[in-house]
């Protein structure tokens, strides 16, 4: 499976985060009104080259959608022209779906004084949560568990291919106005973990 595509997921996971911001924003108002709300959320996404010291390595951009009401929501993303590049058994022009749960959410003096500057990125990390959710994409499935707890925003997954299988961890952090995240994991043939080969990945959201 090509790495960009991995990458795609963790940009995800920041996205759907802004879901936790959009509950503490309104729940800390209205509560359990929140449960009821219908939300929608759409935004570009762009992958940098993977080596841009090579130029016939190639960026990838689009847009993904958000939807949901309370804490369950859906997700869609959709890369312009990266099935062109990319093998059918990891992307396709049907985009990557799925679905998520934030399973637990709490607000600190920290995401308010966040949401009070308009601080969106800096509420994100103040607010304690954890989730889940469910990835389809082409010929493979996924699923990743993450958690931020004031400290530190991690998280795991693991994807199901054809031919290969995937897991790993991630970290994000704040650094100045960007997001860094980095990844670490391994893939292998289909039950085959002892020839797995080690990945690390350093990137900017």
């Amino acid at each position: 499976m090509n790495q960009k595509i991995l990458i795609t997921a963790v940009v995800l996971i920041v996205a759907f985060s802004t879901v936790a911001v959009l509950e503490v924003s309104t729940g800390a108002i209205s509560g359990l009104v929140f449960e009821q709300i219908p939300y929608n959320y759409t935004a570009k996404v762009w992958i940098p080259p993977t080596n841009p010291a090579d130029p016939n390595s190639g960026s990838l951009g689009g847009f993904y959608k958000i939807n949901g009401k309370g804490k369950d929501f859906n997700f869609y993303l959709k890369l312009s022209g990266a099935e062109k590049s990319e093998s059918p058994l990891d992307y396709t022009a049907d985009g990557l779906k799925g679905t998520g749960h934030i399973d637990e959410i709490k607000v600190t003096w920290g995401t308010i004084q966040s949401l009070w500057n308009k601080d969106v990125k800096g509420a994100m990390f103040n607010t304690t949560f954890k989730g889940h959710m469910n990835l389809t994409c082409a010929a493979w499935t996924g699923v990743t568990y993450f958690q931020n707890n004031n400290n530190n925003f991690t998280g795991n997954f693991t994807i199901d291919g054809v031919m290969t299988d995937w897991e790993g961890t991630y970290t994000l952090k704040q650094d100045s106005f960007r997001i860094l995240g980095v990844s670490d994991f391994i893939y292998y043939p289909n039950n085959q973990k002892s020839d797995g080969k080690n990945v690390q990945k350093s990137y900017y959201l």
